[in-house]
């Protein structure tokens, strides 16, 4: 697209009318894209969260937006353009965690002779640094799958919340399963993630102006599992 533009920014929305902040035009689905792209390039996925992502890696991971898209601050007012900015930041940390767990979930299941696509040396050798440290293995204890953490959070006293919440569970292990058997000959961990992102579907999430997907969407399961932790999340039926 950016190519076929002549390498001129492309044009792009923010929704500031209803007040989600979300990318809108045509080229809305781009945004997230390019934005995880950039961030599985340039910042290495061994810092425990973004915010100690160093400042020069999370610049290289959101800066190529303003030049990949017309996100011009002189449409917008300051209020304004500063959620803009905060969503698109957002976006990066919610793809840098998914990076991240992909990473660890690749350590968990393949080992670590061979490297994570794409990253060097020595970041490997730092993310098996910290894989094998105190604290990333008292979190895997801590922290269930999310797939469990479904299952625990529409249950009551071992009885499902009602019948949808007993069908999607089944329907996530039995994806799972599907995957854990095609990923068996390949160095693609499964990701919990995405299975619950394939039968749950895109649902809103509860931050006005935080987006991952390409209709400005995300599932709300993994949103409140990553900001509040697995025990505190309720019933999303």
């Amino acid at each position: 697209m950016f190519q076929s533009n002549e390498k001129k920014p492309l044009p792009i929305d923010f929704d500031t009318k209803e007040g989600t902040y979300l990318p809108t035009r045509e080229n809305q689905k781009y945004l997230s894209r390019v934005v995880g792209t950039r961030v599985r390039q340039f910042v290495h996925p061994y810092f425990d969260r973004w915010a100690n992502v160093p400042e020069e890696q999370k610049a290289r991971a959101t800066g190529y937006v303003y030049e990949f898209f017309d996100v011009n601050p002189r449409r917008y007012s300051k209020a304004d353009y500063k959620l803009i900015v905060d969503g698109i930041e957002d976006t990066a940390a919610r793809r840098y965690r998914q990076n991240k767990a992909d990473v660890n979930a690749y350590i968990r299941d393949k080992g670590t002779s061979v490297p994570y696509r794409g990253l060097t040396t020595d970041v490997w050798e730092k993310c098996i640094e910290r894989s094998s440290s105190k604290k990333f293995k008292r979190d895997r204890r801590e922290w269930p799958s999310v797939i469990e953490t479904f299952k625990v959070n529409h249950q009551r006293n071992g009885e499902w919340v009602n019948e949808r919440a007993a069908q999607d569970y089944k329907k996530m292990v039995e994806e799972r399963e599907e995957q854990t058997q095609q990923a068996s000959s390949s160095s693609v961990a499964v990701n919990g993630h995405d299975v619950v992102l394939k039968v749950l579907g895109e649902r809103r999430g509860p931050s006005a102006h935080s987006w991952t997907g390409s209709e400005g969407h995300f599932p709300l399961l993994l949103v409140i599992y990553e900001i509040t932790g697995p025990t505190q999340y309720q019933s999303i039926y």
